[in-house]
């Protein structure tokens, strides 16, 4: 009898053992994979790979649906107002605003605080702040805004999402051009502005030729990994910052903004630091594990979105997840971004 209770007990546990093995080769279980950095002076970057299968997030970028004249962005009707636009998603897909991403135009240039989805055909107040201090009248488009669909620099995006002061950000604004200007033109002399706008990073032409650089030496290599998702960024050495992203189409849409991101932050430090060694592959890895595995609490929640912020010993950052996935699809986020503490 015991015997046969033993063969009847061992025969339910390898039936379920298959059961198992076979719902986990139907629904792959994605994870990621840290590649061998990408350098370019000062600058390394480390391609983020996904490594299982996971259904393609359908969201339309400010870019793309700002080339259709799919998105306004307005100060708000009742009064404007520093820390909020009016943002009207006219499209029949949901709007995924990044933290950090650039508008242009209002009363004053700002930047979005962090990670938002807009509902398909739905106007919705977006936190911002302000890059650029001192102006308060209609730009030449009105009260409207255009978004280049760049990302500011990841010390003035770290303020704005992290420390959530328009203090430090308009400090980290100021630091950013000083040293990034200062790199650009060497002993020339640096040509005055009638602001202190952040757009001044993105139209100077001394700027744009270092940072487009940076971008060139390190994007085209980005390009060729049809599995990349992300990328992690050390600067003089030292593992600064990390987007990763759910689907590389989602990446890839949004890779030449953080590649300029990138390469800013690389100028505005380039020869502050004697150049140190570049990290590993592992000391990456640990630092995106960090970022997931972090503890957790929610930053904001809505019918559509959950954005958690994630802290760790030496990491912080944000990880934003789509409530309309569903319910059996993997648990991975649209987008993890974090900073070194």
């Amino acid at each position: 009898m015991r015997r046969f209770l033993w063969l009847l007990v061992a025969s339910f546990a390898v039936s379920l053992v298959a059961a198992q093995q076979h719902r986990s080769s139907s629904v792959s279980s994605p994870c990621f994979q840290v590649g061998k950095p990408i350098i370019h002076q000062n600058l390394a970057v480390f391609p983020v790979r996904l490594i299982g299968d996971i259904p393609e997030g359908d969201y339309l970028t400010l870019k793309e649906a700002q080339k259709e004249g799919l998105v306004v962005i307005s100060e708000l009707p009742e009064g404007a107002s520093v820390p909020y636009v009016l943002v009207e998603n006219k499209a029949d897909k949901p709007l995924l605003l990044l933290g950090g991403e650039i508008i242009l135009g209002g009363k004053q240039d700002r930047i979005v605080e962090h990670d938002t989805i807009i509902p398909p055909k739905t106007k919705m107040k977006v936190k911002v702040y302000c890059v650029e201090p001192g102006r308060w009248t209609p730009s030449e488009h009105g009260e409207k805004f255009f978004a280049p669909m760049l990302v500011v620099a990841p010390e003035v995006r770290k303020e704005a999402q992290v420390a959530k002061s328009q203090q430090r950000v308009w400090a980290e604004n100021e630091a950013v051009q000083f040293h990034a200007f200062e790199r650009a033109y060497g002993n020339q002399p640096i040509p005055s502005a009638p602001s202190q706008s952040y757009r001044r990073v993105l139209t100077d032409v001394k700027v744009k030729e270092e940072t487009q650089a940076y971008v060139q030496a390190i994007q085209t290599r980005l390009l060729k990994d049809p599995k990349a998702c992300g990328i992690i960024v050390a600067v003089n050495g030292k593992l600064e910052w990390l987007d990763v992203f759910g689907s590389p189409r989602l990446f890839r849409k949004a890779m030449p903004a953080l590649m300029h991101s990138a390469a800013v932050q690389a100028v505005a430090k380039r020869g502050q630091d004697k150049q140190k060694r570049i990290p590993s592959v592992e000391q990456a890895q640990r630092f995106l594990t960090e970022a997931q595995r972090g503890r957790r609490k929610v930053e904001l929640e809505t019918a559509q979105q959950l954005l958690e912020k994630t802290e760790g010993k030496s990491v912080v950052g944000f990880a934003l997840k789509d409530k309309r996935a569903p319910a059996e699809a993997p648990t991975v986020p649209a987008h993890i971004n974090a900073y070194s503490k």
